[in-house]
């Protein structure tokens, strides 16, 4: 492969001579962590490494600022997987008639990343009129056997994307879905994620490269490779590694397999008069600018920082690259390498297997009539032979999800009372209205086209056709008529037959999405009535798709021991209906929903919104009626957040809002009796804990009622209607 001369004389300008990187060796090898790389970068490194550690935190930050050499055992195994991302590239160039080689690595489903040297094109048409049978083969490499594997053979798609910068040696470049045979999914190599942070590196840390030096088997070099430069302002680090032609467009990692540079070229060895070198120390001529790379003998290796790379694709990079649906997912919520989520990247060779339609077997059975299914069994085979290429049979997915279909086809909602206006004892709550912007994205009912409003047992929600999740979802709850027993929980999600099943979510969109679902009416606050019978019915209908929103597992899951506001409000306010009047019910309605940004990042096609709202109507000790909003968000969330150190609302960004704002956000109207009670007071310096106390001892400029609160036992009002009911 030719490389250019500006390209070599650019590293060396940067970095310089092998005199100085023997000087900064020496240097380096006298300080500390903390002074190579400052105090500012070193806690970030300290705090990037609680996020993404595959060890012990406390053993990682020992490598890091003493310098350990011990690893977990497990690196050895997380290195393989990781390297299944990584494939040698090979294409025809028109040119000079001669088949080159280098390394490429996937950074999405879709997507891989190589060096614009590789593919010096201005666009696809240059593309095309300069390479041709461009591949890029996975497990080219020797197995645990010492014999060399079956590779697998996928056609890069410039057609589908391609874009390259030069000024980063960066090409990224679409591949097929299918290998070359037709059986095997791309999705079975994995993908390597791209983390646009600062701190995932810092001078005198060791990397690791991944490579098909001189187009042979995919190689490693592993550890012996000092990082010797690495400031945050630069767009480049470099480091001391064996690497060969072939290697360039290889990854570059940290000690966690984090990418921390796409590899690029070096310092090239160079005599008195500036001339490159051979490792014969004979001259190597620069002919029409370019070297001839196979010669060059390389002091110290250079590579694009992974940082600089996210930013120049998320900002700089031209509007028809940084919008299209390839570059979008790698800005995504679930796009990360946290530890919480780094398994969406991992390789799943068993779901990439494609099965010919003469090898499915007879699956009728799996379809058969099933009243209320709990569990499916679907059997999958899988042999190996002794070359390494896999086949398969198993049921095709389509029967898992005919099996789906069935059971929520026959779901009856007739029985489903809904969200009640009326609850709050004789007080007219009523749901919100859309407004005519709004009612036009929402998804109408197919037994009743003029209906968008879905009911359930004590709650109701209004759905998003083309955010396919709800816009609100509200429900009456209750501090009385509460069963123990039913502390237990076993989820089983459904979408609504009552509107078109495809601007709903589903288990295929959320399956490796990173993304929980996230109910906007808790199952805990459906979870009461007259019996329990009729308590568990109420609460297993929550686990609605209609009903959840994506969310952060940070978030969404109590295991994380979060126990903030969002999950506090309802509790926190029912608590304050009975503390003066014993025997009296506690009540709330609430309204909870995503609130949409044009700017939402789409992921797997969705707009994901980040920020939600939640709306509380209660009343306090005294009887009267309060109204109390919120805005939270989970961006801060995605991809920078140490989840085990964080308590909930240091994590999940809290903020009390007036009612007016969150219609102004989200389109819909709520009561006028709500704005007159509402509770803000226009102060938002205040977060957490602190605001819901103040809102609890003495909301200022709440409008109060007279009279008591509302006696047991509990009644179902029937005169409740919506507009669009």
């Amino acid at each position: 492969m030719k490389l250019t001369s500006d390209l070599l004389d650019s590293a060396e300008v940067t970095f310089g001579s092998i005199t100085d990187i023997l000087n900064l060796k020496a240097d380096n090898a006298k300080r500390t962590a903390v002074e190579l790389d400052g105090s500012a970068h070193a806690n970030r490194r300290k705090a990037m490494i609680a996020r993404t550690t595959i060890d012990a935190v406390e053993n990682a930050n020992e490598r890091y600022f003493e310098g350990d050499d011990l690893l977990p055992i497990n690196y050895l195994a997380l290195g393989l997987a990781k390297a299944r991302s990584v494939g040698m590239v090979s294409y025809f160039d028109r040119r000079d008639r001669r088949i080159y080689k280098a390394t490429g690595f996937l950074v999405s489903p879709d997507l891989l990343l190589t060096n614009h040297h590789v593919f010096p094109a201005a666009d696809l048409a240059d593309f095309q009129g300069k390479f041709e049978d461009c591949v890029v083969q996975f497990g080219f490499e020797f197995g645990l056997d010492g014999k060399p594997q079956e590779p697998v053979v996928f056609d890069l798609d410039p057609q589908a994307f391609f874009y390259t910068f030069e000024g980063l040696d960066l090409a990224v470049v679409a591949v097929k879905a299918l290998d070359r045979s037709g059986s095997i999914k791309l999705s079975a190599q994995g993908y390597l994620v791209l983390n646009g942070e600062v701190g995932k590196a810092g001078e005198s840390e060791f990397a690791s490269v991944i490579q098909h030096a001189e187009g042979k088997e995919k190689q490693v070099a592993l550890r012996d490779n000092e990082i010797l430069k690495y400031r945050a302002s630069d767009t480049m680090l470099f480091y001391k590694s064996d690497t060969e032609l072939g290697s360039s467009g290889s990854p570059v990692f940290n000690d966690d397999w984090q990418v921390i540079a796409l590899h690029s070229a070096g310092v090239a060895k160079k005599n008195a008069a500036g001339q490159y070198l051979d490792e014969d120390d004979n001259i190597i001529p620069v002919v029409n600018g370019t070297v001839d790379g196979t010669r060059i003998v390389w002091e110290c290796n250079r590579g694009f920082r992974v940082s600089s790379l996210v930013k120049h694709l998320r900002d700089d990079a031209p509007a028809a690259v940084r919008q299209s649906r390839f570059i979008q997912p790698l800005f995504g919520p679930g796009y990360s390498d946290a530890r919480d989520l780094a398994f969406l990247s991992l390789p799943r060779p068993e779901l990439a297997v494609v099965v010919p339609a003469e090898k499915v077997s007879d699956v009728a059975a799996f379809a058969a009539p099933v009243a209320a299914p709990e569990r499916r069994v679907i059997n999958i085979h899988i042999a190996v032979d002794g070359a390494g290429a896999v086949s398969a049979a198993r049921v095709p997915a389509r029967v898992e999800l005919e099996f789906e279909k069935k059971y929520e086809d026959e779901m009856d909602f007739s029985a489903c009372d809904g969200y009640q206006q009326d609850f709050m004892s004789g007080v007219r709550i009523p749901m919100p209205v859309p407004n005519d912007d709004l009612r036009e994205m929402l998804a109408f009912r197919i037994d009743r086209p003029s209906s968008y409003l879905l009911k359930y047992h004590h709650y109701s929600t209004i759905h998003h056709a083309v955010r396919r999740v709800p816009v609100v979802s509200a429900i009456n709850v209750t501090g009385k008529r509460r069963y123990p027993e039913l502390s237990g929980r076993n989820d089983k999600w459904f979408r609504d037959n009552r509107i078109d099943y495809d601007v709903q979510l589903d288990d295929a969109w959320y399956r490796y999405s990173g993304f929980d679902k996230g109910h906007l009416s808790r199952r805990e606050d459906a979870e009461w009535g007259e019996s329990m019978g009729k308590a568990l019915l109420a609460a297993d209908m929550t686990c609605a798709y209609t009903n959840a929103v994506p969310q952060v597992p940070g978030l969404n899951r109590a295991k994380y021991g979060y126990h903030g506001l969002w999950g506090k409000l309802e509790d926190k306010l029912l608590e304050q209906g009975v503390a003066l009047e014993p025997g009296k019910a506690n009540r709330i309605c609430l309204f909870a929903g995503p609130i949409f940004d044009s700017q939402d990042r789409p992921f797997k096609g969705v707009q994901v919104a980040l920020s939600f709202y939640k709306v509380v109507v209660w009343f306090d000790a005294t009887g009267a009626l309060r109204t109390t909003c919120f805005v939270l968000d989970q961006k801060r969330l995605v991809g920078d957040i140490e989840f085990e150190a964080l308590h909930f609302d240091e994590v999940f960004h809290s903020k009390q809002k007036s009612l007016q704002l969150i219609e102004e956000k989200t389109g819909l109207k709520f009561a006028a009796v709500m704005h007159d009670c509402d509770t803000f007071d226009g102060d938002e310096t205040t977060d957490g804990e602190e605001v819901l106390e103040r809102i609890v001892a003495d909301p200022p400029g709440a409008s109060r009622r007279s009279g008591s609160l509302p006696p047991e036992p509990l009644s179902t009002p029937s005169s409740f209607r919506h507009p669009n009911d």
